[in-house]
């Protein structure tokens, strides 16, 4: 087959997109229903009163359809609409990101119908085009083409691919690896509409194991657009279904290991009543968008935007679950839902946690502590406000009897003294619990210290925890009968370190024994 020739846009593209942009640090961003990401969007500088939608980078060029006649382009009209055919431009970006002056991608992949969006490997060796039928402009169909190395700007080998059939594909898009394809069909076997499937890349760029994204990414209206992100964490698609503001809006979803998860409208900021299509990234926090928001409904412009994501600041406090007593020390760990561990921390002496969270990610936190079962809670930001307030509450395990003791977590006071901290009150709680199921047993309190200190001080110290102990179980009708205490300073470590003691050690050391007399 006669090979294609693509003319080459003429300038280079900036490795800084929009390095000249305004600076945001002294806006107000718009918060309700914004989910979190204030979007500030720009016109491209390359629309016209016709229609002009994004598509794809190339070469570091910007690839763009329009049905606006430029240059070389053919013009064919659709003899239904009357409307001028998509063609296939380039343009050139200067160094704030605006798009300049349009060129015919190719004059002879110019079709004499409505071109569609393109994708490309990789390597930029290979090229995944669409084009309405001849025998059926409403259906476009997955062709391939490979980049002749030997002869500059053509392509060769161009072929129409398997996957297609009696239904239209569109709007592909090839993940950043090379190893899949995404893109919008109508093929039977869907939830309705338009629905955005995947498809294996094999080394020969021809495709198979077509897979429907399900019903996290597809409604029973129209999904398109799909736009995965070069980690391979996020698609971005546009939806007529699921949440939106109206027409098509821009969701976000999570690729995890398990399933496609945690979808997102982008909110307001970005999304309006009429259409918003063909969302891109250009680099983190910048890209492209095209809508039809100021004009008639079939005419879209290509807006640059600019992305700042508002911090969220989540709080929490852990307490026991019915007496809302604050526990302190206990271990949080939080995972986003790729799972992978955003931060461990323990809560402070009030039983306080804090952490900053990145909107539209979705958030397990994980709470453990002795003495209580583990809790597990699932958060996501709503992007509505910046500061959230929680509370995780963990419910007490009840006392472990053997024959020799009654087993409970460690019995904490305050620094240097033996007044029993709050927490531990609801420790000795498990005690009077056993105690009074168990109406014949009588217990020694055996309280010790740490290994640091003098001896006669750790001795003394530990006689006073030992007796604050005592007098908390007589105050809630334990018989002194029942009970007595001593206090063993450091005569009965755990761990004896020579002074080279670890804190976990030294923490085992520092204990309240409640010994079953025989």
């Amino acid at each position: 087959m006669k090979p294609f020739k693509i003319i080459v846009c003429s300038l280079l593209f900036s490795s800084q997109l929009f390095a000249q942009g305004q600076s945001n640090s002294n806006k107000t961003y718009k918060l309700p229903q914004s989910n979190g990401l204030s979007f500030t969007t720009f016109d491209s500088g390359v629309n016209t009163e016709l229609s002009e939608v994004g598509t794809a980078f190339f070469m570091n060029k910007y690839l763009i359809l329009s049905n606006k006649k430029r240059g070389f382009a053919k013009v064919s009209v659709d003899p239904v609409t009357n409307t001028p055919y998509n063609n296939l431009f380039c343009t050139d970006l200067d160094k704030n990101g605006n798009l300049l002056r349009p060129v015919i991608f190719s004059k002879l992949l110019d079709a004499d119908t409505d071109e569609g969006g393109v994708t490309f490997s990789p390597d930029e060796k290979t090229i995944y085009l669409t084009k309405a039928k001849e025998n059926n402009p409403n259906q476009y169909s997955l062709q391939k083409a490979t980049l002749d190395l030997e002869t500059k700007g053509y392509w060769k080998d161009i072929q129409e691919l398997s996957i297609n059939g009696d239904y239209s594909i569109e709007t592909p898009y090839m993940n950043a690896n090379g190893k899949k394809i995404y893109f919008a069909s109508d093929m039977k076997g869907g939830f309705g509409g338009f629905d955005i499937y995947s498809a294996d890349v094999l080394a020969d760029g021809t495709l198979k194991n077509v897979t429907n994204l399900g019903p996290t990414v597809n409604s029973d209206k129209d999904e398109k657009y799909p736009y995965a992100t070069a980690d391979q964490k996020y698609i971005y698609f546009s939806s007529k279904g699921h949440e939106t503001f109206g027409g098509y809006d821009v969701f976000r979803v999570s690729l995890t290991n398990k399933a496609i998860t945690n979808r997102s409208n982008l909110g307001e900021t970005i999304n309006t009543h009429n259409d918003e299509i063909a969302f891109t990234f250009s680099n983190n926090a910048k890209g492209y968008i095209s809508s039809n928001r100021k004009a008639d409904k079939s005419d879209f412009d290509i807006y640059k935007f600019e992305l700042v994501e508002l911090e969220q600041n989540f709080n929490a406090v852990v307490e026991e679950s019915i007496t809302k007593t604050a526990l302190p020390n206990a271990s949080i760990v939080i995972k986003n839902e790729f799972g992978e561990i955003i931060k461990k921390t323990t809560s402070d002496a009030h039983g306080n946690i804090a952490l900053k969270m990145n909107p539209l990610s979705a958030y397990s936190i994980e709470t453990n502590k002795e003495g209580y079962l583990p809790n597990t809670i699932f958060f996501k930001p709503d992007g509505n406000a910046t500061h959230y307030n929680k509370h995780i509450a963990l419910v007490q395990t009840k006392a472990n009897i053997t024959d020799s003791a009654i087993e409970i977590e460690n019995i904490y006071f305050d620094f240097n003294k033996a007044s029993l901290q709050k927490e531990s009150e609801l420790s000795l709680n498990k005690i009077i619990d056993a105690l009074e199921a168990n109406p014949d047993m009588k217990i020694n309190i055996n309280a010790h210290t740490d290994s640091k200190g003098k001896a006669d001080y750790n001795m003394t110290l530990s006689e006073k925890r030992a007796a604050a102990a005592y007098a908390y179980l007589i105050q809630h009708g334990v018989s002194e009968n029942r009970l007595a205490y001593k206090g063993y300073g450091k005569t009965q470590l755990k761990f004896k370190c020579k002074g080279n003691c670890s804190e976990e050690q030294e923490s085992k050391n520092r204990r309240v024994e409640f010994i079953i007399q025989k």
